[in-house]
């Protein structure tokens, strides 16, 4: 999800340090959970701090036991507070936009669920200009000193299985963030990194560019003449990507998925969701409710973010990272396939901008050595209360779901579903995690 916002006040030279700085103890409106806010320092060469914000929600069955989910929100830039009032955090807003309610499926029901705001300079976190990230190393590294600090301060969640969840450009983040975990950082960290769950993400764009005018056609978002000018375009996008052009690649391949759009600004239809319009680009969705919460010093305070500034998508932060757009991050999951963690990618199949098609193709492309089964199995109904809810393909620790019915947010569309395929990610031996 990207939107093209300032928030300048996040790159100031804020005090930053890492600690505890909000909890249910004074939860103002946020009760019925037991939950943590803070900041964490990332150090860098020059001994300046930047900061991620955290804000962690104990699991309602067993905290003591289960383990720990963290989600990662995309953009670049988008702050993550958006997935926890609008997908699977444990609140959600009333239809007054003011009030809050508790969210039954919320992906705490069975873990202990931590939201970040990252790279530095998203969210409530605080970014020095000159340690912006620009690349998927730099977000690893961050991540793991992140993860490192935060289980120091919660000692409670040390020991304990521990999966990376996310949507969109989170599918560059997390095969990034895991694969540090898994080879880099695996002795320092104090969990038991078990795998990773990618909704509807832009992992591989060399493959998944040119599913755009298979999807809109089969989708009837546009006709054969266009499908077929858009074939020929998509492979002139996939010649220049493998210049190691980027910034040519990524304007040149968007000006072809702009030909099903229409007027980018104001597109034919949502690109999260084909099924509706696009009345609030270029998010397309009325996310000011949390826009005002969170801009209130009383929630600031209770927070314990007081003087910071808090905006869905920081445009900074993105044009950092637009040089990395067109990275493929394929090989870093074929590193984590071979060395046996779990990888789930999942994909609502009425989104557009990361669409169904798209997921499929770079899945069927990894270079592993489970590919030629992975390939040849067939889907399978999955189900969610006895009816059907999805496809699922899968091979040995590679699972591709389609989600029938959702868009690029799977929680906000069928969260019932999405708390499902959580929860038979993260349980030993559930039904993700076996052979069909």
């Amino acid at each position: 999800m990207y939107k093209t916002t300032f928030a300048v006040a996040a790159l100031l030279g804020l005090t930053s340090a890492t600690g505890q700085t909000g909890s249910s103890d004074k939860p103002g409106p946020f009760v019925g959970e037991k939950w943590y806010s803070g900041l964490v320092d990332i150090d860098h060469e020059d001994n300046n701090a930047d900061d991620i914000f955290y804000w962690w929600f104990e699991s309602r069955n067993s905290p003591e036991n289960d383990p720990i989910v963290l989600w990662l929100t995309g953009g670049p830039g988008c702050a993550s507070e958006i997935a926890l009032f609008y997908e699977n955090g444990p609140y959600q807003f009333e239809e007054d936009g003011k009030t809050l309610k508790s969210n039954p499926y919320s992906w705490n029901s069975n873990a202990n669920l931590i939201y970040v705001d990252q790279p530095v300079g998203t969210g409530f976190s605080h970014a020095n200009p000159a340690h912006l990230v620009t690349n998927e190393e730099e977000v690893g590294d961050n991540m793991a000193q992140f993860l490192i600090k935060f289980l120091e301060l919660y000692p409670q969640l040390q020991g304990k299985d521990f999966f990376i969840t996310g949507e969109s450009y989170a599918g560059h983040y997390i095969p990034a963030i895991s694969h540090n975990l898994a080879f880099k950082n695996k002795d320092n960290l104090k969990a038991n990194f078990k795998g990773m769950a990618i909704g509807n993400g832009l992992v591989d764009p060399y493959n998944q560019y040119p599913a755009y005018d298979t999807f809109a056609y089969e989708n009837k978002l546009i006709g054969t003449v266009e499908k077929d000018i858009l074939a020929g375009g998509f492979k002139a996008c996939q010649a220049i990507i493998e210049t190691g052009i980027w910034l040519a690649a990524m304007e040149f391949c968007q000006l072809n998925v702009e030909v099903i759009l229409g007027n980018p600004i104001k597109p034919k239809f949502n690109v999260y969701d084909i099924r509706e319009g696009c009345d609030k680009p270029p998010l397309c969705y009325d996310m000011s409710p949390a826009d005002n919460l969170l801009a209130e010093d009383d929630i600031l305070d209770v927070l314990g973010v007081k003087g910071r500034s808090w905006t869905e998508c920081n445009q900074i932060v993105h044009t950092a990272l637009l040089s990395d757009w067109m990275l493929n991050l394929a090989p870093q999951v074929t590193d984590l396939l071979e060395a046996d963690y779990d990888v789930l990618v999942y994909s609502g199949d009425k989104d557009f901008i990361c669409n169904w098609r798209g997921g499929e193709a770079w899945t069927h492309e990894v270079e592993w050595s489970g590919k030629a089964d992975f390939n040849k199995n067939d889907y399978a109904d999955w189900n969610v209360n006895e009816k059907a809810a999805g496809a699922l393909k899968q091979n040995k620790n590679l699972k591709f779901l389609r989600v029938f019915e959702a868009g690029h947010m799977v929680p906000m569309n069928q969260p019932e579903a999405a708390l499902q395929m959580l929860q038979e990610l993260i349980t030993p031996e559930g039904p993700l995690m076996k052979e069909l």
